[in-house]
């Protein structure tokens, strides 16, 4: 069976698309605490940084946790947003993606329990 996209509901997009973001930058702010965090902190008291300073970066390691997922989710909703703008434009011009879907058996379907 061929489908077609011919358009996206922008505001739904872009909410999916911030959270995917703010998921990334949990990840990314993770990485950024326990490894990168240790890494220039070794690096500031070999160069003889005072310890304020290390314990300074230490902290901003343990915000990039807090800060990183806010702005990647606020830059992945403008991104959505503009994203799915576009992708409506740009369907009306040439009628969408195309997609080949399969129909699968009710019985093929796995049984999910809560």
């Amino acid at each position: 069976m061929i489908t077609r996209l011919r358009h996206i509901a922008v505001v739904q997009f872009a909410l999916v698309a911030a959270v995917l973001y703010a998921l990334i930058g949990v990840l990314i702010g993770l990485v950024w605490w326990l490894i990168l965090s240790p890494i220039m902190i070794a690096g500031m008291k070999g160069s003889g940084v005072s310890a304020p300073g290390a314990a300074a970066l230490t902290g901003i390691g343990f915000f990039a946790i807090l800060l990183f997922p806010i702005m990647y989710g606020i830059i992945g909703f403008i991104a959505g947003l503009l994203y799915a703008a576009l992708y409506n434009l740009a369907a009306r011009w040439t009628g969408g993606f195309e997609l080949t879907l399969d129909q699968v058996p009710s019985a093929a379907l796995p049984v999910r329990t809560v």
